[in-house]
């Protein structure tokens, strides 16, 4: 090999040698730290986990307060039962009530929700609307039957005083040969809590009773008084005639128990003097219906109001 071809061998090794490779790509950035409420079942790492529901305040004791008696409007409601008459057998199982109702809801106003509380023995009292027409009771049992009625307010609370209840016995097929009822001794009749209780009145339910043959100075607690039970728990004793009210009883179904109690705290005689009636509480709205008349027969679209 000549001098020039190892020159010429060497600056070309010399070229490969000394050329500059790239450098390598830097490594990728570490991830970023993963966020606590960064959604796991998103491929959005920005997208925030749903905050669980905040629990649901505890509701404060259940409690039982005595509420104002409304005051009686002037001319005072007067209310009279025509048909059944009182001590009428009926041969069949059914019979229509007819009303006369004086000085109280205007049934042309619709407006005005005033009614009539209409009780068979100690069923759930029926909403009268309309007074002016029968309504009918189906299905009655063979033997003795007690009905009453008295005014109610829009509210629902009873019209406390004298004239403004009616009272008549009848029978069906035949008198009953066991039940021992003195329609002149005291009488309770239970009103409200009854159906559903929905909505914001959930918190502060009407309590209310009509007292009959018990004059108002015997009422007080050494007199006549009523016991209320809830779910078979005894409560304090009610001392007035005066509406009451459930504050704070939690959702659910529940037993209200009404007893009227004599002078010597003991349960007074009578067949329809402990009433006791279930109800739902729910403090969700209540649920839509159809947009129908008020009935005058058993159905009633405003018991849980």
């Amino acid at each position: 090999m000549t001098h020039r071809s190892l020159l010429l061998s060497s600056a070309a090794l010399w070229a490969a040698c000394s050329s500059t490779q790239p450098p390598p790509s830097p490594p990728p950035p570490p991830p970023p730290p993963v966020d606590a409420n960064a959604s796991m079942l998103s491929n959005d790492p920005d997208a925030a986990v749903a905050a669980p529901a905040a629990a649901a305040e505890p509701l404060p004791p259940m409690a039982i307060v005595a509420g104002e008696r409304r005051e009686v409007p002037t001319p005072t409601p007067r209310v009279q039962i025509s048909a059944p008459t009182n001590n009428a057998t009926i041969r069949e199982d059914r019979v229509e009530v007819r009303l006369n109702v004086q000085n109280w809801r205007d049934v042309a106003n619709a407006a005005d929700m005033r009614h009539v509380h209409l009780v068979l023995d100690n069923d759930p009292y029926i909403r009268v609307d309309d007074p002016s027409r029968p309504v009918p009771l189906e299905h009655l049992a063979q033997g003795t039957h007690v009905l009453r009625a008295f005014p109610g307010w829009e509210t629902h609370e009873t019209v406390k005083t004298a004239g403004a209840y009616a009272m008549v016995v009848f029978h069906v097929g035949a008198a009953s040969r066991d039940l021992r009822f003195n329609p002149r001794a005291p009488m309770l009749t239970y009103s409200r809590p009854k159906g559903r209780v929905d909505g914001p009145g959930a918190d502060h339910i009407l309590l209310d009773f009509y007292l009959a043959n018990v004059p108002a100075n015997q009422v007080g607690p050494r007199a006549y008084r009523v016991r209320p039970s809830i779910d078979g728990a005894a409560q304090a004793e009610l001392t007035a005639w005066v509406p009451y009210y459930i504050d704070h009883l939690p959702d659910g179904e529940h037993a209200i128990t009404l007893e009227l109690l004599g002078p010597n705290g003991q349960p007074a005689p009578g067949p329809f003097n402990r009433g006791e009636q279930r109800i739902t509480v729910s403090r969700a709205p209540a649920p839509a219906t159809p947009n129908t008349p008020a009935a005058t027969a058993p159905a009633d679209p405003h018991a849980g109001h």
